[in-house]
């Protein structure tokens, strides 16, 4: 209680402090960047420069602090070059350790940064990161600003922790500091006047899960930062964990080790219950499915005793009854010993589904509404099935297993009542996820047959273009549509699968809108013609070419079927008149002409969709492309009435 009322007037303190500089009334050293390096890849360095630079904050308000942690490459040269460049970054170079610990323990006590950020040599950080983060810290008064992060690959990293923003998110408990990476911001005096470091060693596994664990139980005050992407966790298998789990035996001595630290450190019942689970689910219980399909029977003996053994000594029995229904079962099974029933479960178990079809997709008051439906299935090929009995929900089994199994541990009706059924969209490019509020959803029984029951499930939703990004505008990208289906313990958070050659354009209050089934078969919304063009995509036809004399220049009309109009919508961009092939043999002296090009608009409004342009066209035959937000068309349309009569004989 002292160390928490302490932590409070220092940080009352400093929030005054800070405001006042908000406010511009004292200059200080906001943000202090650590970045540890080995050998680092050239390309990623410059990734990861390029995004500190394009930093909002003033470049007199942050800091970059390079360890290099004695690389055999010239890369150490390389970050002199560039401090040399910068006044406000410093480099240094240390004996090799091994692993990041050292070099980011070694820049933090040089840092003179409010907040700290751990930034990995092979990932960067959004424009506006340092900006916002210290911002909301400050005003929030803030040890730990964990910020919405994005990783290279999936739909669900950071699903839960960054719906929305907390800036009181400790009373969530330790939780709040979930997915615990390094790539938060931490004040940094908290860190030195409780001495938190990184465990240091030439392999240290889960260093960014001990040193979060410490953070917590110092009493940190945590604020979620969820409406904005700050850090961009590139997956790219050549960091020093990803030997991970090569050498079984060391990595169950580290689950041990990192176990037995949860107990002797976090003091708060629900939390360590909360750790022990996760950590027991994810990892322990996490193998006990699918993995256990493709290995050797001398790799799952050794896996399977050091989880059994991990289970009886560390994992409290009371810890089950909060499981998902699918890990009460494994985790009876491993207790007791029964390596070949986790076999059968995992075999039946494998290729469960859940995959959403777009069943609607209209335009609507400018806004996309999109309607799926989904349904629990075996590689989308039978139901899964489940049993209801005396109005509960059972999971089904095979039968050799129904003698083994307690019927107790069977029962999935709690389970059910977590079902969610829920729509997503991310940036092709930024790799960003957010979720989209649904209008409608539901996760229902669908009877089969006598006892035999599955789960299906459908939604409404409306992806609003002005501010599905949390209340932000969607910029200009691809963006890719997925539903996420969790029941009985299970998640499946997949794109949804589009109509067959579906594709329609919108112009929607001046922006550019195709929404389009990918080359995966999934539904797409590309804004600001980044794939596909409004113009092919609306598919005119010879008919919708219209062309009328008007001042001595011939105005062109293209009018854009298929497309859905709201508002008002100028572009500009241009169109090109190529003249045909068969020009030339029209006259024997002409030399072959050149294409014209003119100024064109892509307009839409209470008129409809329409390319207009006026140009002066010489007498010929005529195919023609247009080109707006840099995203060449060439419909199938000629103009042929450019031609005397005389002419059109000789053709």
């Amino acid at each position: 209680m002292e160390k928490r009322r302490v932590g409070f007037l220092q940080r009352l303190r400093n929030r005054l402090f800070h405001l006042n500089s908000l406010k511009g009334k004292v200059n200080i050293m906001k943000i202090s960047v650590i970045v540890p390096t080995y050998n680092t890849d050239p390309e990623a360095l410059k990734r990861l420069i390029g995004s500190i630079d394009a930093q909002t904050m003033s470049k007199e308000e942050y800091e970059l602090i390079f360890i290099d942690d004695g690389s055999t490459t010239n890369i150490f040269e390389e970050l002199t070059n560039l401090a040399n460049k910068r006044s406000n970054m410093i480099v240094k170079q240390i004996p090799n350790s091994g692993w990041g610990s050292r070099p980011r323990n070694i820049a933090t006590k040089m840092a003179n940064g409010h907040y700290v950020l751990y930034l990995d040599h092979d990932d960067y950080v959004y424009p506006e990161a340092f900006e916002r983060v210290y911002n909301y810290g400050i005003s929030h008064g803030a040890d730990v600003v964990n910020a919405k992060e994005v990783r290279t690959n999936g739909w669900s990293w950071g699903w839960d922790q960054f719906k929305e923003n907390n800036p009181a998110a400790e009373k969530l408990g330790i939780q709040s500091l979930l997915p615990m990476t390094p790539h938060k911001f931490y004040r940094r005096e908290f860190l030195l006047e409780n001495e938190i470091e990184f465990n240091e060693g030439a392999r240290v596994l889960w260093e960014d899960v001990y040193f979060n664990t410490k953070v917590f139980t110092s009493g940190a005050k945590v604020a979620i930062l969820a409406d904005y992407p700050t850090y961009y966790w590139i997956a790219t298998g050549a960091n020093n964990s990803s030997s991970f789990g090569r050498d079984p035996h060391e990595k169950w001595a580290q689950i041990r080790k990192l176990i037995q630290f949860f107990v002797d450190t976090i003091s708060n019942k629900e939390d360590l219950d909360f750790m022990l689970k996760h950590w027991y689910q994810s990892r322990v219980l996490g193998i006990l499915g699918a993995w256990l399909l493709d290995k050797s029977e001398e790799r799952i003996k050794i896996e399977f005793d050091y989880a059994k053994k991990v289970a009886e000594n560390l994992i409290p029995a009371y810890i089950d009854e909060n499981l998902t229904g699918i890990n009460k079962v494994r985790s009876y099974l491993l207790r007791n010993g029964k390596i070949n029933e986790l076999k059968k479960l995992a075999k039946y178990d494998h290729n469960v589904t859940a995959r959403s079809y777009a069943t609607d997709i209209e335009w609507n008051d400018g806004k996309l509404k999109i309607a799926a439906n989904a349904e629990m299935t075996f590689n989308e090929k039978s139901p899964y099935i489940m049993e209801e009995r005396d109005s509960k929900i059972y999971r089904y089994i095979p039968e050799e297993l129904k003698s083994i199994i307690p019927e107790q541990l069977l029962n999935l009706t709690e389970d059910m009542q977590n079902n969610r059924f829920e729509a997503s969209i991310k940036g092709r490019n930024s790799r960003v996820t957010w979720e989209t509020p649904a209008d409608s959803s539901e996760i229902r029984i669908k009877t089969l047959d006598n006892y035999n029951i599955t789960l299906e499930g459908n939604i409404e939703f409306l992806i609003d273009m002005e501010n599905a990004a949390m209340g932000a505008p969607m910029n200009k990208q691809p963006w890719d549509i997925a539903a996420r289906f969790s029941a009985v313990g299970l998640t499946f958070h997949r794109g949804i699968v589009g109509p067959e050659g579906y594709m329609q354009s919108a112009l929607v209050e001046g922006k550019t809108a195709v929404v389009y089934r990918n080359k995966s078969a999934l539904l797409s919304l590309d804004l600001g013609s980044k794939v596909h063009s409004v113009v092919s995509a609306s598919k005119p036809k010879q008919s919708d070419l219209l062309i009328t004399n008007e001042n001595d220049k011939l105005k062109v009309v293209i009018k854009l079927p298929n497309t859905y109009v709201y508002g008002k919508t100028k572009i500009k961009g241009s169109i090109e008149f190529k003249p045909l092939d068969d020009m030339k043999v029209l006259n024997d002296n002409a030399e072959k002409q050149k294409a014209v090009n003119s100024d064109a608009y892509l307009i839409g409004d209470e008129n409809g969709a329409r390319v207009t342009t006026e140009v002066e066209l010489p007498i010929g035959r005529y195919s023609i492309s247009t080109k707006f937000e840099g995203r060449k068309a060439i419909p199938e349309l000629y103009i042929i009435d450019r031609i005397p009569e005389v002419i059109e004989k000789k053709i």
